[in-house]
């Protein structure tokens, strides 16, 4: 068998205090690309085929909930202590993305009068799905791992290999732009992350190959990962989406306004989930380290979720701070001076994803930790601000009001819970250390 060295974690914590520090930057710019996408989009199609395309996308981005599930277990179980053994072989998550694939393509095949896309269109979108599942077990990896900028990397080459082929069709080719040819640019942008996600691993970000006869995959343990997992993306999802939804429903009139300010104040919360991302490496560390210290443990996570709450709330500060300047401003020369009545609600906005920040990362804290739990509190924040909403909606001052309750009374209870939760942990983790020193 192979011997490791004393200290494995070592150039770990070396590599990922610098990592750390700089994804967030580039994970965040990662947007302006993706902005860039949609501006050529709309610039080449039809109004009618960007419509298209936006639809197909949406689609997508529902779909994309199954393979960000699997990162996050995959990020889970992949820390620095662990080999192969206890994951999936990435051969059968190849075989669960062609099963969704063929499941998916069924589907499409008889919506596809609804949709009124194309054959064509739908395979790529089809494609896209299934590539998503293999790259999202690669970029789960290199985030249980801590290979930060290796992931930044991965997302990078998604954006960048879809720019590629869109500038290739518009500047290479008489037909230019349509759905299918987008399409395709999202496809091989998703093959080219696939790729590159295939070959880090093989080059070193991967897992230990060691095959110790103890550590054997838990197939009862993946599957709660995964239960978990897929409904903390499905809450958030629907968290960051259901506001809009219930402005266009019942305030028509200021769904483009309140679509302008989301475009503002989730600026938040997308600072916050790139800062969420690199903490699941650290989070991993310390629920795996000190086995016999459960409260140096709770220690460095009581620290982390206070850090991590200033860190936001000081964000928040400076957000306003920019709102009093020059922000209300920015307005009417991005989006046009019918939107200027926005400004309005720029710093509510701001604190609604301010507050859902701090929700999301307690979220993972308890996934990561394992408190089965998290699930009823999402189900139960989700039909709480469907409540809210039905009984408060005359004016987007009402609706995020809300908001701003739901998410508070969430991230409280979740707080609360983890107060009681990290009890478990402490038992847990002495009778573990209990055990093997009787082992030993």
């Amino acid at each position: 068998m192979a011997f490791r060295s004393a200290n494995p974690m070592t150039g770990t914590k070396a590599r990922y205090r610098w990592h750390g520090l700089v994804f967030p930057f580039f994970n965040v710019m990662l947007n302006g690309f993706n902005f860039l996408f949609h501006i050529l989009a709309g610039r080449y199609l039809s109004s009618e085929q960007y419509g298209q395309v936006n639809a197909l996308l949406a689609l997508f981005a529902l779909l994309s909930v199954v393979g960000l599930s699997i990162q996050l277990v995959i990020a889970k179980r992949s820390h620095q202590k662990t080999d192969e053994a206890v994951l999936p072989a990435p051969r059968m998550i190849s075989l669960f993305a062609l099963s969704i694939s063929v499941l998916l393509l069924v589907f499409l095949s008889l919506t596809t009068p609804i949709f009124g896309t194309s054959v064509l269109a739908n395979l790529w979108l089809v494609m896209i799905v299934g590539l998503h599942i293999i790259t999202s077990y690669h970029r789960g990896i290199m985030q249980g791992q801590g290979y930060l900028l290796k992931l930044n990397v991965s997302f990078y080459t998604e954006v960048g290999g879809k720019l590629l082929f869109v500038f290739f069709f518009v500047l290479c080719t008489k037909e230019g732009l349509n759905v299918e040819r987008l399409m395709f640019t999202v496809m091989m942008g998703m093959l080219i992350s696939a790729i590159h996600g295939y070959w880090t691993s093989k080059a070193g970000a991967g897992l230990h190959s060691r095959r110790d006869p103890g550590s054997k995959i838990s197939w009862n343990q993946v599957g709660k990962d995964l239960g978990q997992s897929f409904v903390l993306n499905c809450c958030v999802l629907f968290f960051l989406s259901v506001d809009m939804l219930i402005v266009h429903h019942y305030l028509p009139e200021k769904s483009g306004e309140y679509a302008v300010a989301l475009k503002y104040g989730q600026l938040i919360y997308f600072a916050g989930f790139s800062i969420i991302t690199a903490l699941v490496p650290r989070i991993n560390t310390i629920l795996s380290e000190n086995e016999h210290d459960a409260k140096k443990t709770n220690r460095k996570l009581t620290t982390m979720i206070t850090g991590f709450t200033l860190c936001i709330f000081s964000g928040l500060m400076v957000y306003i701070l920019f709102n009093s300047l020059w922000l209300p401003q920015t307005i009417p020369l991005l989006f046009g001076p019918d939107y200027s009545s926005a400004s309005s609600i720029l710093v509510p906005v701001g604190t609604v994803y301010a507050i859902f920040s701090v929700v999301v990362f307690l979220a993972y804290l308890h996934m990561l930790s394992g408190n089965a739990r998290l699930m009823i509190w999402l189900i139960a924040g989700a039909i709480s601000i469907v409540i809210a909403f039905i009984f408060n909606h005359r004016n987007l001052t009402q609706i995020l009001l809300s908001e701003i309750m739901v998410y508070s009374l969430l991230g409280v209870g979740l707080f609360v819970d983890w107060l009681f939760y990290k009890k478990t942990i402490n038992v847990n983790k002495l009778i573990n250390w209990d055990s093997k020193e009787r082992s030993v």
